[in-house]
């Protein structure tokens, strides 16, 4: 049978064999709201191409061109799509692949449910076992098609050969060849020449051949795979064999070479890797940094996804001089618990390059150690009625955060690591909690805290003819490290019992309220101490009551495009004054019982607290009126834009309980509290708080600053300045002057910088500098900081007590489509410019 013209042919004995093409390559549908082209550009389904006008006019650019290769693999400079309607462009990008059938919302078994169509402009069939198809031939079911210019067909063999610009296509992916063979039994086809890509996840190959191994697997021989751009190569994996999984976004290779612009830099008999941003196994790119202590830094992290709800990071670190050491990093999801565990091991530390500033050698006291850390985190919840908290952290000695740090993982406090373990139940009316907590100090001049052996707690509430009473009990058991503090002294141990019942009732309407509340409070301590310092009495108990009135209104005036309010409050409490004599002076000495307790920094939300200390070693003695008011704005869509807070403590009598001893305080009255805050909706914000002291006429405290947000969150600016005068109360206290400017902007669409400099003004040193760039492409991403800092704990190495800086580089290589680290220099970042992990969010969407 010929047919001179095109022909829709409809063979049913073909119906298996193009069902079974067009299956090979199901993958998952592209989101309905991918990129959309304008009209510069129609997709001509029968030959499966774009069809582009040869060129169009940028704005505020030169006139530019899709080249044929690049709509070969569907990818279309940012001039022919329609943005507005459509997912941004990847991140230094300056095109995308397009998914002409991203729309096409069906899934596989629907497709299979549909018609099959097949055209060309001749048929032939011999024998009814065979079939050959010429010119311009289509084989559709829906959105899968397959097109060439020549199929055969041999139904005895089950296989179809095609020759001339194969091209197979369906939602999500796409491959092109010249030319093809299709096997029904086998479940594959094999092009030859031939190219791919997946649209989703911006990833492209070709090689001399590729294998369809499966509905979503592909096999490439002697090929490359990248995340560039058609015209690009500055990054590629080549090897031997590349098989990309789709569905599971999983990569494999044999004999491997990594390519940085066509120059093999890396290779690998074997490795995995994850194809896009979703979890899955394999390397990701290294970090690499200098310091003035530990020279190069080189860190290089594989990611393990083991299963939906645990994974591990292993990574292997050098530090040239100090050695080779391994981090780990598990996470783990329960129903009941969240765990993570991370730690780390440099055996046989050679002691690093750390100088004076006259370039003498300090001698590291750990050099030849091994050097570890060691972090376990644990949540638990349960039922609603009981939860688990664990945290502990642990190095192997003092300086093991100034020599080594972390680089693919984060520790959370660099002073004190927190070591505890708690639980708690609710029962009926009463909350019950355990826990266990000890810290390690890791500044060379400070008594390390007490450990609490343990920490028992029942917390009751009632409710009764609208009265409620709370029932506060605790008791914990201080006990020490050391025998004695670093000035020599023997450390006092024991047991403190606290007790703090109240009960209060609440009046209340739409628009004020008003609760009197009655407390008493009590103080029990058992103590121990050694015998050269004996206690003056081992058993101390103070008790006292306590009584408040609170009342407060909101008034609203609203109209136009605003709503504001008016929020005064005023609140009246008063404690009996207790002797703590038996507390400041326990011991024969004079030494005083403090385990836990400091002052408070006063500030407008402190003032209608109950206490000015933290803990509970002091019953302050108090008789006061509070007065303040708070006058907040409101956009017509709830959004809060600025509001300003004033008020004061006034004292009817003068306080005595210090925190150190008793301080008669004849001021009549507390600084005045200033809070000020406005915000913009991009996320900007300018914010100050002033205590100010009106009987001195001095500042107390000020702390002020603008964060500043672009509306793409891709520029960030911050300044800040914080002034602390001296709590007198305090022997150690010390005059707080810093300023600190941080930054980061775009230079152009794919250049930037970041920077940062904090400044103490007391002191005329600096303590932190840094200055950055960041080159981001549409395939990979650098970042390149420079960095200077003080650490007070390198200072107590150094003779002369001069302050000592260590100074590094940091460099990190993200190839995109292959995963990313960056743990180190994020955590960097993100604690020096506020809103930086929002503008990352930001910068991985665009």
């Amino acid at each position: 049978m010929h047919t001179p013209a095109r022909l829709f042919v409809a063979l049913a004995y073909l119906l298996p064999s193009a069902l079974c093409y067009l299956a090979l390559s199901a993958t998952a549908l592209a989101d309905s709201d991918a990129i959309e082209p304008i009209p510069s550009c129609i997709f001509d389904s029968v030959k499966s191409e774009w069809v582009c006008a040869k060129s169009i006019q940028a704005e505020g650019s030169e006139r530019i061109g899709a080249s044929a290769r690049q709509r070969d693999l569907d990818w279309l400079p940012s001039a022919y799509l329609n943005l507005d309607t459509s997912k941004p462009l990847f991140a230094g990008c300056t095109g995308a692949y397009v998914d002409p059938l991203a729309g096409e919302l069906l899934s596989d078994a629907d497709i299979d449910t549909l018609p099959l169509v097949i055209e060309a402009d001749s048929a032939t069939v011999v024998d009814v076992d065979t079939a050959t198809l010429l010119g311009d031939v289509r084989v559709s079911q829906g959105p899968r098609s397959i097109t060439s210019q020549q199929m055969s067909y041999e139904r005895t063999r089950d296989e179809a050969q095609l020759l001339g610009g194969v091209t197979i296509r369906q939602p999500g992916m796409l491959i092109r060849g010249e030319e093809a063979k299709i096997s029904t039994i086998e479940q594959q086809g094999k092009f030859s020449k031939a190219r791919f890509v997946m649209h989703a996840t911006h990833m492209r190959g070709e090689a001399e051949s590729i294998e369809q191994q499966g509905p979503n697997r592909i096999l490439l021989r002697n090929g490359a795979i990248s995340s560039c751009e058609p015209d690009s190569n500055a990054w590629s994996l080549q090897g031997e064999e590349l098989s990309v999984n789709q569905e599971k976004g999983q990569g494999y290779g044999k004999n491997v070479q990594l390519r940085l612009g066509g120059v093999p830099v890396f290779y690998l008999p074997y490795i995995s890797f994850p194809i896009g941003d979703e979890r899955r196994s394999g390397f990701l790119f290294p970090s690499i940094s200098s310091s003035d202590d530990g020279g190069l830094d080189i860190s290089a992290p594989y990611y393990l996804n083991l299963a939906p709800n645990y994974d591990l990071t292993l990574t292997p670190r050098l530090i040239t001089g100090r050695g080779a050491m391994i981090e780990i990093e598990t996470r783990h999801l329960s129903k009941y618990f969240l765990s993570s565990l991370s730690a780390s091991y440099l055996g046989n530390d050679s002691g690093g390059n750390l100088t004076t500033a006259d370039g003498e050698r300090l001698l590291n006291q750990n050099q030849g150690n091994n050097r570890w850390l060691f972090q376990v985190k644990q949540s638990g919840v349960g039922g609603g009625n009981w939860y688990s908290d664990i945290d502990f952290t642990k190095t192997s000695d003092t300086d093991y955060f100034r020599d080594l740090g972390t680089s693919s993982f984060a520790v959370s406090n660099t002073t004190y690591l927190n070591q505890s373990i708690e639980g708690g139940i609710a029962i009926d009316h009463w909350h019950l909690s355990a826990r266990v907590q000890d810290y390690q100090t890791l500044l060379l001049n400070l008594d390390a805290p007490y450990r609490k052996v343990p920490e028992l707690t029942a917390d009751g509430h009632y409710e009764y003819k609208g009265f409620d009473v709370d029932l506060k009990n605790q008791m914990t058991r201080f006990d020490h490290r050391d025998a004695q503090r670093l000035d020599g002294s023997p450390i006092i141990r024991g047991e403190r019992f606290s007790s703090d019942y109240r009960i209060g009732r609440t009046y209340s309407n739409a628009g004020a309220y008003f609760r009197p509340e009655a407390g008493y409070r009590v103080l029990s301590y058992r103590l121990r101490s050694g015998d050269s310092d004996p206690l003056r009495n081992e058993n101390i108990t103070l008790a006292a009551g306590q009584f408040s009135a609170d009342v407060g209104a909101v008034f609203e005036h609203t109209g136009g495009d605003y709503l504001q309010t008016l929020e005064p409050r005023a609140k009246y409490f008063v404690r009996q004054y207790q002797n703590h004599d038996e507390l400041y002076n326990a011991t024969a000495s004079g030494q005083g019982v403090n385990f836990d307790t400091t002052t408070r920094n006063f500030s407008y939300g402190q003032l209608y607290r109950d206490t000015r200390f933290s803990g509970a070693d002091r019953l302050d003695d108090a008789n006061q009126v509070t007065v303040g008011l708070t006058n907040r704005w409101f956009g017509n869509d709830g959004h809060e834009l600025f509001n300003v807070s004033l008020g004061r403590i006034n004292h009817l009598q003068d306080r005595r309980i210090g925190l150190e001893r008793e301080v008669p305080d004849a001021t009549r009255s507390s600084e005045w509290a200033l809070e000020f805050g406005a915000y913009w909706r991009d996320g900007s914000s300018l914010f100050t708080n002033l205590l100010y002291d009106d009987e001195t006429k001095q500042v107390a405290r000020l702390s002020s600053g603008y964060n500043y947000a672009s509306d793409d969150q891709l520029s960030l600016y911050t300044i800040g300045y914080t002034y602390l005068r001296a709590d007198p109360e305090i022997t150690e206290s010390e005059e707080l002057d810093q300023l600190d400017a941080a930054f980061v902007s775009p230079i152009s669409r794919q250049w930037f910088a970041m920077g940062r400099a904090n400044y103490d003004i007391e002191n005329r040193q600096e303590l932190e500098t840094f200055l950055g760039f960041e080159y981001n492409n549409c395939c990979y991403r650098i970042r390149v900081l420079a960095r200077r800092w003080l650490d007070s704990n390198i200072a107590n190495l150094a003779l002369d007590n001069d302050p000592v800086f260590d100074q590094g580089l940091f460099f990190e290589l993200h190839l995109k489509g292959l995963g990313g680290s960056g743990a180190k220099l994020n955590q960097i970042l993100e604690d020096a410019i506020p809103g930086y992990r929002r503008r990352e969010n930001a910068l991985n969407n665009h």
